[in-house]
């Protein structure tokens, strides 16, 4: 009684009556191996308050083996620490990084996209890409309709812009007579003084053949024309009139077309004048579109503008003519 009350007095003098001490831990060893001194009693993860159990690790960068280390504030350790074997829980992670890397279970799921589908801005004319996970919307004017002047603008879509018009033809009434219309691939004349012109006194008369022809009058009456950047509407107006034959009139026309330089049919038309329509004695007003689709692949290129005729004994005559590009602003 008197040792254990002397033991008693001993104790709270050091300041060692808050530790208990595990009877089963031995006196000496490896500290690696949780049986050295480190595990009977110092502990460089736990202050006041620990408990250290047998097998814990020394703390630091001493590795443990399937310890627990309960309370106090961890070493170098962060959430397992460089104690792979061990699990720190409870105590305040002040060290390295745990093998699992950054965050509970490992790396985390980086913001922004992953792929492409993660970007449809829902605008049809932009095409949506993903990139270090950013989206990025790039607008593509070709997915919009060039026929309205269409542009694509980011978070709208399709946009149609302004345009303008622009009348093609040099002498487009035929009586300036300056040579700006060559017909010398036709077998007559064809730019003439004809009477009661629809404007002026000048006209282009297209037949008849000859009264003893053997084939068909021919007349290519036509013009250079450069097609603007950006064309996309091409219309021709004017008068006619028509008178015709008798020989064969379903084999009489006027057709009114673009070539290609050089070509032998025409690149696209705009209307054929054929003599079994009937007779038109006074001047008529018409109006015809060459076909959408070929005017847009047509802008910046020169093209020859052909009145072409092929008559027996019919005549067409043409006059106060108007070819005009709707192009965009």
């Amino acid at each position: 009684m008197a040792v254990a009350a002397l033991l008693g007095a001993c104790s709270n003098i050091i300041g060692i009556s808050s530790y208990e001490i595990d009877p089963t831990l031995g006196e000496g060893g490896d500290p690696s191996n949780g049986a050295g001194p480190s595990a009977a009693g110092r502990s460089h993860s736990g202050g006041k308050g620990s408990t250290i159990e047998a097998g814990a690790p020394a703390g630091g960068d001493d590795a443990g083996v399937a310890g627990t280390s309960t309370g106090g504030t961890g070493g170098k350790n962060g959430t397992g620490g460089k104690n792979t074997g061990g699990t720190s829980a409870g105590g305040t992670s002040a060290g390295e990084t745990s093998a699992a890397g950054a965050g509970v279970g490992g790396d985390p799921t980086p913001a922004g996209c992953q792929t492409a589908a993660d970007c449809d801005d829902t605008v049809d004319c932009t095409t949506d890409t993903c990139k270090a996970g950013v989206c990025a919307h790039a607008p593509k004017d070709t997915l919009c309709d060039a026929s309205l002047c269409e542009t694509c603008q980011a978070g709208i879509g399709c946009v149609a812009g302004g345009t303008t018009t622009k009348q093609l033809l040099l002498d487009p009434n035929f009586d300036l007579q300056t040579g700006d219309w060559d017909e010398s691939g036709s077998d007559g004349t064809n730019v003439m003084t004809v009477p009661m012109s629809q404007s002026g006194t000048i006209a282009a008369k297209f037949g008849p053949a000859p009264v003893d022809a053997t084939e068909q009058d021919y007349s290519d009456l036509l013009q250079y024309v450069t097609i603007p950047k950006g064309t996309v509407a091409l219309t021709l107006t004017g008068y006619y009139k028509l008178a015709p034959g008798t020989t064969l009139p379903a084999d009489d026309y006027l057709v009114t077309a673009f070539y290609e330089d050089g070509a032998v049919k025409p690149f696209t038309q705009f209307h054929s004048f054929e003599a079994t329509s009937g007779v038109q004695t006074s001047w008529k007003m018409f109006s015809y579109n060459a076909p959408k689709a070929d005017v847009l692949t047509m802008g910046g290129t020169e093209y020859t503008f052909d009145l072409v005729a092929h008559v027996w004994d019919t005549v067409f005559y043409v006059d106060s003519l108007q070819l005009n590009a709707t192009v965009c602003k």
